[in-house]
């Protein structure tokens, strides 16, 4: 009996010893109002590289995970040339009408892209849609190159954009977050969720396009789908009431990203995934990050 009582006392001890070492390491050197944050991150983690999810009023972030870390942002980085592009609408410096001619650079553009081709003329409105809907790579530079004249001096135009915003963690090298010998775009995720968090909040009008699961572009008759797969599923794994946006992104380097926002009532969040494994994956832990939130 002694010695039954003795390895009580052991395992006792020890669970005390375990308990008593995880409040050490949540309360050391911390602020009171990020103790919970870090109760928080040892017992809810993503399977992904970094996230963090943002209160869409205040900017607030709500919940990081090695959120200050630059890594590879694949097409996430488009949201910049959205940015630039609605801020260009605004100040009336072009218009949805404009006829853009795609050069040869634009046409050859890789990944995901839609039926342009070099020397012929869009509406900038179809070249806007193809790349918030479908991530067209080859849309995102002609609209670059509209805007700047070439990808050189647009990547400049998004880094100068990105430190009037705040973002010092970010270096863009092209309008798409493609992978190319002279670089790619990097961001950390709190960088991104504050990209995010401007857009949604200077161009709301932003979100009634990446809501729409479909659009044809008027030009060419095409059909282009929204890569976002929380749209319209039936998989309950996938399902977030209330989403309605917002960019997606893959490279290898970069793997599986997403930038998800979502609004209930009054409240409006958003979530970013960066570096998840599988595509459903990227999905499937937005969904865990936003009902966190809400």
């Amino acid at each position: 009996m002694r010695r039954i009582r003795w390895g009580r006392v052991f395992l006792l001890f020890s669970i005390l010893a375990g308990i008593s070492s995880m409040w050490a390491w949540i309360f050391a050197g911390e602020e009171k109002d990020s103790v919970f944050r870090r109760w928080d991150r040892a017992f809810f983690t993503l399977q992904a590289r970094a996230a963090v999810l943002v209160d869409a009023q205040t900017g607030e972030v709500l919940y990081e995970q090695d959120a200050d870390t630059p890594y590879p942002v694949a097409s996430m980085s488009k949201m910049m040339t959205e940015y630039l592009l609605l801020e260009a609408i605004r100040e009336g410096r072009v218009s949805w009408d404009d006829l853009v001619h795609v050069s040869e650079n634009a046409a050859t553009a890789e990944g995901a892209r839609v039926s342009l081709a070099a020397g012929e003329a869009y509406p900038l409105s179809d070249l806007y849609e193809a790349m918030a809907v479908g991530s067209a790579n080859n849309a995102a530079v002609a609209i670059g190159e509209h805007l700047a004249g070439s990808t050189a001096d647009f990547a400049e135009e998004m880094n100068r954009k990105a430190e009037e915003l705040g973002l010092l963690s970010s270096r863009f090298v092209n309008a798409t977050g493609l992978v190319y010998s002279y670089g790619q775009n990097q961001m950390t995720a709190r960088d991104v969720g504050q990209l995010a968090f401007r857009l949604v909040n200077d161009f709301p009008e932003i979100i009634q396009l990446t809501s729409e699961t479909r659009v044809q572009l008027s030009s060419t008759k095409e059909k282009v789908s929204n890569t976002n797969l929380m749209l319209l599923t039936n998989n309950e794994s996938l399902r977030v009431q209330g989403l309605d946006g917002l960019k997606t992104g893959f490279t290898d380097e970069a793997g599986y990203c997403f930038t998800g926002t979502a609004k209930r009532g009054e409240r409006r969040l958003i979530s970013v995934i960066m570096g998840a494994d599988t595509e459903v994956a990227r999905f499937t832990e937005t969904k865990k990050l936003l009902e966190k939130g809400f």
